[in-house]
Protein backbone atom coordinates (compact mmCIF):
# COMPACT_ATOMS: atom_id res chain seq x y z
CA UNK A 1 0.00 0.00 0.00
CA UNK A 2 2.60 2.57 1.09
CA UNK A 3 5.01 1.74 -1.73
CA UNK A 4 2.21 2.06 -4.30
CA UNK A 5 1.21 5.41 -2.82
CA UNK A 6 4.80 6.62 -2.89
CA UNK A 7 5.16 5.58 -6.53
CA UNK A 8 1.99 7.48 -7.40
CA UNK A 9 3.17 10.55 -5.46
CA UNK A 10 6.53 10.55 -7.25
CA UNK A 11 4.88 10.45 -10.69
CA UNK A 12 2.38 13.10 -9.62
CA UNK A 13 5.26 15.28 -8.41
CA UNK A 14 6.95 14.90 -11.79
CA UNK A 15 3.72 15.97 -13.46
CA UNK A 16 3.44 18.93 -11.04
CA UNK A 17 6.98 20.07 -11.87
CA UNK A 18 6.25 19.78 -15.60
CA UNK A 19 3.06 21.84 -15.30
CA UNK A 20 4.79 24.44 -13.12
CA UNK A 21 7.63 24.66 -15.62
CA UNK A 22 5.20 25.15 -18.51
CA UNK A 23 3.51 28.02 -16.69
CA UNK A 24 6.89 29.40 -15.64
CA UNK A 25 8.00 29.69 -19.27
CA UNK A 26 4.83 31.65 -20.00
CA UNK A 27 5.41 33.80 -16.91
CA UNK A 28 8.96 34.69 -17.97
CA UNK A 29 7.69 35.80 -21.38
CA UNK A 30 4.58 37.70 -20.32
CA UNK A 31 4.73 38.52 -16.60
CA UNK A 32 8.40 39.37 -16.10
CA UNK A 33 8.39 42.59 -18.19
CA UNK A 34 5.33 43.84 -16.31
CA UNK A 35 6.87 42.88 -12.98
CA UNK A 36 10.12 44.71 -13.80
CA UNK A 37 8.12 47.83 -14.67
CA UNK A 38 6.36 47.63 -11.30
CA UNK A 39 9.62 47.03 -9.42
CA UNK A 40 11.23 50.07 -11.09
CA UNK A 41 8.51 52.28 -9.59
CA UNK A 42 9.61 51.19 -6.11
CA UNK A 43 6.26 49.53 -5.39
CA UNK A 44 7.83 46.48 -3.73
CA UNK A 45 9.82 48.54 -1.22
CA UNK A 46 12.53 46.48 0.44
CA UNK A 47 11.46 43.14 -1.09
CA UNK A 48 14.62 42.26 -3.03
CA UNK A 49 13.18 39.09 -4.61
CA UNK A 50 9.94 40.66 -5.87
CA UNK A 51 11.48 42.35 -8.91
CA UNK A 52 13.06 39.12 -10.11
CA UNK A 53 10.22 36.74 -9.20
CA UNK A 54 9.58 35.88 -12.86
CA UNK A 55 13.06 36.61 -14.25
CA UNK A 56 13.88 32.99 -15.10
CA UNK A 57 12.05 29.69 -15.36
CA UNK A 58 13.59 28.60 -12.05
CA UNK A 59 12.60 31.84 -10.29
CA UNK A 60 9.07 31.61 -11.71
CA UNK A 61 8.84 27.97 -10.58
CA UNK A 62 9.77 29.03 -7.05
CA UNK A 63 7.27 31.87 -7.17
CA UNK A 64 4.42 29.64 -8.37
CA UNK A 65 5.39 26.95 -5.86
CA UNK A 66 5.21 29.55 -3.10
CA UNK A 67 2.01 31.17 -4.29
CA UNK A 68 -0.10 28.37 -5.72
CA UNK A 69 1.09 25.19 -4.02
CA UNK A 70 1.94 26.65 -0.60
CA UNK A 71 -0.63 29.46 -0.82
CA UNK A 72 1.80 32.10 0.47
CA UNK A 73 2.18 35.75 -0.63
CA UNK A 74 -0.42 35.63 -3.39
CA UNK A 75 -1.22 39.30 -2.97
CA UNK A 76 2.37 40.52 -2.77
CA UNK A 77 3.23 39.79 -6.42
CA UNK A 78 0.07 38.77 -8.20
CA UNK A 79 -2.26 41.64 -7.37
CA UNK A 80 0.11 44.45 -8.43
CA UNK A 81 0.68 42.70 -11.77
CA UNK A 82 -3.05 42.22 -12.32
CA UNK A 83 -3.71 45.85 -11.39
CA UNK A 84 -1.04 47.01 -13.85
CA UNK A 85 -2.21 44.69 -16.65
CA UNK A 86 -5.73 43.29 -16.03
CA UNK A 87 -5.43 40.75 -18.86
CA UNK A 88 -2.81 38.87 -16.81
CA UNK A 89 -5.62 37.64 -14.58
CA UNK A 90 -6.21 35.02 -17.29
CA UNK A 91 -2.69 33.65 -16.81
CA UNK A 92 -2.93 33.61 -13.02
CA UNK A 93 -6.40 32.07 -13.13
CA UNK A 94 -5.23 29.37 -15.54
CA UNK A 95 -2.24 28.60 -13.28
CA UNK A 96 -4.50 28.38 -10.25
CA UNK A 97 -7.02 26.10 -11.98
CA UNK A 98 -4.50 23.75 -13.58
CA UNK A 99 -2.11 23.46 -10.65
CA UNK A 100 -4.18 23.81 -7.51
CA UNK A 101 -7.52 22.46 -8.63
CA UNK A 102 -6.21 20.11 -11.30
CA UNK A 103 -2.85 18.57 -10.46
CA UNK A 104 -3.02 18.78 -6.66
CA UNK A 105 -6.50 17.26 -6.58
CA UNK A 106 -5.34 14.56 -8.97
CA UNK A 107 -2.49 13.73 -6.58
CA UNK A 108 -4.92 13.51 -3.68
CA UNK A 109 -7.28 11.32 -5.72
CA UNK A 110 -4.48 8.90 -6.60
CA UNK A 111 -3.37 8.65 -2.96
CA UNK A 112 -6.92 7.99 -1.77
CA UNK A 113 -7.45 5.42 -4.53
CA UNK A 114 -4.24 3.57 -3.64
CA UNK A 115 -5.24 3.54 0.04
CA UNK A 116 -8.71 2.24 -0.90
CA UNK A 117 -7.20 -0.57 -2.98
CA UNK A 118 -4.86 -1.50 -0.12
CA UNK A 119 -7.81 -1.67 2.27
CA UNK A 120 -9.77 -3.86 -0.14
CA UNK A 121 -6.79 -6.20 -0.45
CA UNK A 122 -6.51 -6.29 3.33
CA UNK A 123 -10.23 -7.12 3.62
CA UNK A 124 -9.81 -9.99 1.15
CA UNK A 125 -6.81 -11.26 3.13
CA UNK A 126 -8.80 -11.14 6.38
CA UNK A 127 -11.74 -13.01 4.82
CA UNK A 128 -9.37 -15.67 3.49
CA UNK A 129 -7.73 -16.08 6.92
CA UNK A 130 -11.12 -16.36 8.67
CA UNK A 131 -12.29 -18.92 6.11
CA UNK A 132 -9.18 -21.02 6.78
CA UNK A 133 -9.66 -20.69 10.56
CA UNK A 134 -13.32 -21.68 10.20
CA UNK A 135 -12.42 -24.68 8.04
CA UNK A 136 -9.74 -25.75 10.54
CA UNK A 137 -12.18 -25.46 13.46
CA UNK A 138 -14.65 -27.90 11.89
Amino acid sequence: GFISAMKAMIWASVMLVMMLSMWSIIAVEFLHPINVRIAETGYYGDCERCGRAYSSVFAANLTFLQQVVAGDSWGMLTLPIIEAEPATVLIFFAVLITIQLGVLNLILTVIVDVAHRAREADDVRKITERSKEFAAAK
